[in-house]
C-alpha cells in the first residue's frame, strides 16, 4: 500500500520530512523546490511572488502561473490533502452507493491538481471491487507540474495494484477551450478549483451539458471575505463576480442533495452534493 508520500518522495527523490516541510503552508515562505523531469526548480520566492512576476491579465497569463509555479502545488496539495482522505472516501462512498460510480461509467476530477479523490477511490477500489469494476476516469487541468505529477502518481498506482478495470483519462485545458467529453459524466468532482478559474459560468455551462440527468456533481466555491474586486490574484476578481450567476444556473439544473445549515451563505464554502436534472 502507499502513503500521501510515497510517490511525491520518489518523483522529487526528497525525504518524507522534506516533502511535509516543503508542502506545509505558512505566510511569507520562500521554499526550495526540487525539479524533476517535467519541471525546474523554484526557490526564493513566495507564492505571491511567482504570480506578481508577470502581468496575468489575459487566460494564458493565468494559466502560465500554474506552470511558473515548478512543483509547489503538488507538494501543498499532497499535505492539504493527507488529513482529508476520510471526507473523500466518504463522498465516493456515497455515490458508489447511490449509482454516481458504477461499472461501465465515467466520472472525472475537473481542475483535478494531484488528483486526491481519484487518488482515494482507486486505494478503495482496491480492497472492495478491484476485480469486476470497469470504470473511466478522466482527469483535468491546466498544464501544470501538478498535473505531470498526478499523471504520474495514478498510472503508477493503477501498475501497482494491477487495476486494469480502470481507464485514465487525462486532458490538459487550453485558454478560452474548455474540454469535451466523449462520453456523459456520471459524476465530477471540483474541489477548491471555482475561485481560481477565469470564468466559473462557463465551467458549469460546460459541466451541466456533460453530465447524465441524475449525475452527481460535488463542488465547493471558496470565499474569502477578506478580499474585495481590487485585490487579484490566484484567487481571481473575475470568478468573485460570477459567484452569484454560477450559483444561479447550478440551482436551476441541479438538485441539491445534502440540504442543512452547513451549506447555507453562512458558510459559503462548504462542500456541496448536487444531482443533474432533467431540464
Amino acid at each position: 500500500m502507499f502513503d500521501w508520500y510515497t510517490h511525491l518522495c520518489d518523483y522529487y527523490k526528497v525525504t518524507i520530512e522534506e516533502a511535509l516541510k516543503l508542502g506545509t503552508r505558512s505566510s511569507g515562505r520562500k521554499p526550495s523546490l526540487p525539479g524533476s523531469e517535467t519541471c525546474q526548480p523554484v526557490s526564493g520566492k513566495t507564492f505571491e511572488d511567482i504570480w506578481e512576476e508577470k502581468k496575468r491579465t489575459c487566460t494564458q497569463d493565468i494559466f502560465d502561473f500554474y506552470k511558473d509555479q515548478g512543483a509547489w502545488s503538488a507538494f501543498r496539495q499532497c499535505v492539504r490533502h493527507k488529513d482529508l482522505e476520510q471526507l473523500h472516501a466518504g463522498y465516493i462512498n456515497f455515490l458508489i452507493q447511490n449509482g454516481g460510480i458504477k461499472s461501465g461509467g465515467h466520472i472525472c476530477e475537473y481542475g483535478a491538481g494531484v488528483a486526491p479523490f481519484t487518488t482515494t477511490f482507486l486505494k478503495y477500489l482496491n480492497s472492495d471491487l478491484a476485480d469486476s469494476f470497469n470504470l473511466k476516469i478522466t482527469i483535468v487541468d491546466v498544464d501544470c507540474e501538478h498535473l505531470n505529477f498526478a499523471k504520474y502518481r495514478l498510472n503508477k498506482i493503477k501498475e501497482d495494484l494491477d487495476l486494469k478495470g480502470i481507464e485514465l483519462n487525462f486532458i490538459t485545458v487550453e485558454p478560452d477551450k474548455l474540454p469535451l467529453f466523449n462520453q456523459k459524466l456520471d459524476s465530477l468532482f471540483c474541489f477548491e478549483v471555482l475561485e481560481h478559474v477565469p470564468s466559473p459560468v462557463d465551467v458549469i455551462n460546460n459541466i451541466k451539458e456533460s453530465m447524465h440527468p441524475g449525475g452527481y456533481y460535488i463542488e465547493n466555491f471558496i470565499k474569502h471575505d477578506n478580499l474585495d474586486d481590487d485585490d487579484d490574484g490566484p484567487d481571481l476578481v473575475s470568478a468573485r463576480k460570477e459567484r452569484t450567476e454560477y450559483y444561479k444556473i447550478v440551482n436551476e439544473y441541479y438538485n441539491l442533495i445534502n440540504p442543512s445549515k452547513e451549506v447555507s451563505e453562512l458558510n459559503p464554502s462548504v462542500t456541496r452534493i448536487w444531482q443533474r436534472n432533467s431540464l
